[in-house]
């Protein structure tokens, strides 16, 4: 009896969205490194911070559980749930991007904060990490939905910008709310979880021989 050959593995990205996404990386990037150029060794909110902490002040405050959840052992906690959910659904390369995606993030925010050398209240804040590992993680679980959905390449779209900005809105706003960050700080942070989890994403679907193609040898 002949082995039974393993189901090729999905796409991550809809092949139309591939060029999109690695053009909204770079753009993601560069709007960083503005910021990161701007704020580098500041301690103090920029004339952008306080207009935008103006506006969020008037609105309601964002419920505690919001900050929790981006905390780095929730963030490991959903991942893996999405790595198992995708898993399940036999996606191996989306498993792979529900790990790799919000950890990388992880290591980049902790990373680039000492070398901004941005402080709030004595401590290291620009790029936030809680804002990109909400915005990861929003950004994993809309390509989970378009894999089961089989949306069109626009609705996908839709669907990934929606993702990252619910996601890292809410805890950007959860954050200003609470005076933990600058604004600047968690665009900082959503900056660098939309670059890596892109970049990440099309990546894994380049590595040769990481995941089979197609079934049989």
């Amino acid at each position: 009896m002949s082995a039974i050959a393993p189901r090729p593995d999905r796409a991550i990205l809809p092949p139309g969205l591939r060029a999109p996404a690695a053009a909204v990386s770079v753009l993601a990037l560069l709007v960083f490194g503005v910021f990161a150029a701007r704020y580098a060794d500041d301690s103090s909110a920029g004339r952008l911070d306080r207009r935008l902490q103006r506006i969020v002040d008037g609105g309601p405050a964002p419920a505690d559980t919001v900050i929790l959840l981006g905390n780095p052992v929730s963030v490991v906690v959903l991942a893996v749930l999405l790595a198992g959910v995708a898993l399940a659904l036999g996606h191996r390369r989306l498993a792979v991007l529900a790990i790799l995606g919000p950890g990388l993030t992880g290591v980049a925010t902790t990373t680039l904060k000492p070398i901004v050398g941005r402080t709030i209240e004595g401590g290291f804040a620009f790029p936030s990490g809680h804002t990109g590992g909400a915005t990861a993680l929003g950004v994993v679980a809309a390509l989970l939905l378009i894999s089961v959905l089989r949306t069109a390449t626009s609705t996908s779209a839709l669907l990934i910008a929606a993702g990252a900005v619910v996601s890292g809105g809410a805890m950007a706003l959860a954050l200003v709310t609470e005076r933990i960050h600058y604004p600047t700080d968690t665009v900082g942070g959503f900056c660098v979880a939309v670059a890596v989890v892109l970049t990440s994403a099309l990546v894994i679907e380049r590595v040769p021989g990481a995941l089979p193609r197609s079934g049989g040898r």
